[in-house]
């Protein structure tokens, strides 16, 4: 079964999939595969030193036009650029394990956050229509919450494991019904105070 991850980069989420019997479908992982099969890592950080270009013909799918088909002709240009990227992907994908937001206190410093969870898939309207497109396609779907302790690390991959063998158990006729979490979801209670509200809401007018 073809399975999208977000963010494509994430170590956690490509090692697993990869792994597995599935077939992996991140931009991140392609790229990097095709590079490795034209020259040496050294050479490759030696030509993006000198210049970007490379590294946007790595990209042939960041065509922000084409992102208008799942984004609409009013939406920022990031948002189309982005979007003209993971489109096609979820297209593809026959289900999709995605990393929640990012929390604001990390267990790691931002290099090894960076490795591990990947560099997130840009703003909070790229995420929401993500998250609509690939519901609409009625595709099993993962949200995984990030870890804070040890604990949650062990139980996050448990989760990972236990969705892929679903997917392959769905694959083969086995599997009846929707995914069921193997661990609950964590409830992340970060309403603003109202005054506090308030008085942002009177700086930005002013």
């Amino acid at each position: 079964m073809k399975v999208a991850i977000f963010p494509d980069s994430a170590m956690v989420l490509l090692n697993q999939v990869n792994k597995s019997q599935h077939e992996l479908l991140s931009n991140y992982d392609r790229m990097y595969k095709e590079r490795m099969n034209q020259e040496t890592m050294e050479e490759y950080r030696k030509d993006v030193n000198k210049s970007s270009e490379k590294s946007i013909h790595d990209m042939p799918y960041l065509v922000p036009r084409h992102g208008i088909k799942y984004s609409g002709t009013e939406a920022p240009s990031g948002v189309l650029g982005r979007m003209s990227i993971i489109g096609p992907v979820i297209d593809e994908a026959e289900a999709v394990i995605m990393m929640s937001e990012s929390p604001k206190k990390h267990m790691y410093n931002t290099l090894n956050e960076l490795i591990l969870f990947g560099g997130g898939t840009g703003c909070l309207n790229t995420k929401l229509l993500m998250e609509s497109q690939i519901r609409e396609k009625n595709i099993p779907f993962l949200i995984l919450d990030y870890p804070n302790t040890a604990q949650e690390i062990i139980e996050l991959i448990d989760e990972i494991n236990n969705f892929l063998d679903y997917l392959e158990e769905l694959e083969k006729g086995k599997a009846n019904g929707e995914y069921v979490r193997k661990y609950p979801r964590r409830i992340i209670d970060e309403k603003m105070d109202l005054n506090k509200f308030t008085m942002m809401l009177d700086k930005s007018i002013k």
